[in-house]
């Protein structure tokens, strides 16, 4: 039906999608006319009084066009704001991530040092932590926002460190409050350095578990938008637009 043909073509002649997902419309519109066509021809209408009955029915070139149009201008902009949310979120999170885990390394290399400068200060021939050597070891700590505790033992002829350092008292402790929430994603935490003489434990801050949640979260938030675009972008056009245009 040429008639059918030409309405079909005259209808989505500005339209610029995916031109195989226009030639479905197309398919289905025609299909959908020749059906609506055929019931009239039952009614004892003509062939050229059907198709233009079923044209009429279907909505005007103009109205259609207008009609289709809008759709797509709508699911253009959906899909466009899903993919803008989705990239946000796991932007964002892999952001968040990068500077957390910045932020963790810095402190990890100052936790590092300390420790270090803590077994400097201990390193003589001495096995007796001195007045001076405390207080050099508390100013350490003092200059630092993330160590909470510093335990010093002396584990020279130890054989069994380990097992030694559970029960034994330190040969020196010390200890301070710092910012640490109660919350499972920033805490503190015990690590422990020494050599044949001396073992150190720092207590510290840690933000590694928060950087790990940045992360999740926005793998979270970013896939479900992601998944949704696609989705979208295969099938919405189709349903949405047919079920449109059955409803003029």
């Amino acid at each position: 039906m040429k008639q059918i043909d030409a309405f079909i073509d005259s209808v989505y002649q500005k339209f610029d999608g995916n031109k195989d997902e226009i030639k479905e419309l197309k398919t289905e519109m025609k299909n959908h006319l020749i059906e609506a066509v055929h019931e009239l021809k039952l009614e004892s209408k003509s062939e050229t009084e059907a198709v233009r009955i079923a044209i009429e029915r279907f909505g005007g070139e103009k109205e259609i066009r207008t009609v289709i149009g809008q759709l797509f201008d709508v699911q253009k902009q959906f899909t466009r704001w899903l993919l803008y949310f989705a990239i946000f979120f796991l932007a964002l999170s892999l952001l968040t991530f990068g500077i957390i885990m910045s932020i963790e390394k810095s402190n990890q290399n100052e936790r590092h040092k300390i420790n270090n400068d803590i077994s400097i200060i201990l390193s003589d021939v001495s096995s007796v932590i001195s007045k001076e050597k405390q207080d050099k070891i508390q100013s350490l700590i003092q200059g630092t926002n993330q160590v909470s505790k510093v335990e010093v033992y002396n584990i020279k002829n130890k054989i069994d460190v380990f097992n030694y350092i559970d029960t034994a008292k330190p040969e020196f402790q010390y200890e301070r409050k710092i910012w640490a929430p109660d919350i499972r994603f920033i805490d503190l935490f015990r690590e422990g350095n020494g050599d044949s003489e001396w073992f150190i434990f720092i207590t510290y801050r840690s933000i590694d578990d928060l950087a790990l949640l940045s992360l999740l979260l926005g793998i979270a938030f970013s896939i479900p938008l992601f998944s949704i675009w696609g989705i979208i972008k295969v099938y919405q056009k189709r349903s949405l637009i047919f079920k449109s245009l059955k409803s003029l």
